[in-house]
């Protein structure tokens, strides 16, 4: 009798333990995905440029009288353009939260400005016919495009980050000046001449921004950015056969960026 009991309660035992063996053990905490900014990343952008053209003129001739000797006038110009281009970098995330990084970009801008203007007081804008027989003088400046080289530095929560950026910027600047003075010279000397000349060349000047970039995914992100550009000044002259009188004009050329991208992060 005791063996059959004995048997009996074991058995009843073995069936417990497999009971319990099916249902499983409690389900441990699932592991939170950890997002690394380390990597190469490239990626597209578009936005909007506020672009500044400052230009600073001067025609200047000989005469006794400095109130005409030199014309020195201001044209600001302002447009907002649109922009687009692409971005290609790398991230370090050398600590939990600091992330280190250089990034290099390159934006299509399209932005012309020109105007006419006097040549000395007297004289009238963009007239050059008998009414106005002192003729007028033209400039014009254009930005072709507008690329940077630039560190950065932020500071990471999970998938978010805030940056801030700086370096050098380049770009692609057009600028012309000239003189139409057909009917009877310019300012006080009575030679006949139209005459211009047009110039390309490379500015180098310096940017700083700052930024916030969302991580949807281990290789996607989406940003937003902001950049300020300066890109110094830029020269033009011309003297032409008009008795010892010359046309010159300065645009200073700055750029306030806003923009939104997306990037694909190799690794993760």
């Amino acid at each position: 009798m005791k063996k059959i009991i004995l048997a009996v309660v074991l058995a009843g035992i073995g069936s417990t333990a497999a009971w319990a063996a099916d249902l499983g053990a409690p389900n441990a905490p699932a592991m939170a995905e950890v997002f690394s900014w380390t990597g190469f990343y490239f990626g597209g952008d578009v936005g909007l440029a506020g672009v500044k053209h400052n230009f600073t003129s001067n025609f200047s001739q000989p005469d006794s009288n400095p109130d005409f000797a030199n014309n020195v006038q201001a044209n600001p110009f302002s447009p907002t353009p649109f922009i687009g281009g692409g971005h290609a970098g790398f991230n370090w995330q050398f600590a939990p939260s600091l992330v280190a990084g250089v990034e290099g970009d390159w934006q299509s801008v399209r932005s012309h400005q020109s105007f006419c203007r006097q040549t000395d007081v007297t004289s009238v804008a963009c007239l050059d016919n008998p009414s106005n027989d002192r003729g007028f003088a033209s400039a014009s400046g254009e930005l072709t495009w507008v690329a940077t080289a630039r560190g950065r530095l932020g500071w990471a929560t999970d998938r978010l980050m805030v940056y801030g950026t700086g370096g050098a910027a380049f770009a692609q600047v057009k600028s012309s000046v000239g003189l139409s003075c057909l009917d009877d010279g310019c300012g006080n000397n009575g030679n006949s001449l139209v005459a211009s000349v047009s110039s390309s060349t490379q500015k180098t000047g310096w940017v700083i921004g700052a930024g916030v970039e969302w991580m949807l995914a281990q290789n996607w992100i989406v940003r937003g950015e902001y950049q300020h550009i300066d890109l110094g000044s830029v020269s033009s002259a011309l003297s032409p056969n008009c008795g010892g009188c010359s046309f010159s004009s300065t645009q200073k050329i700055g750029l306030d960026i806003w923009r939104a991208g997306v990037s694909f992060k190799f690794g993760g």
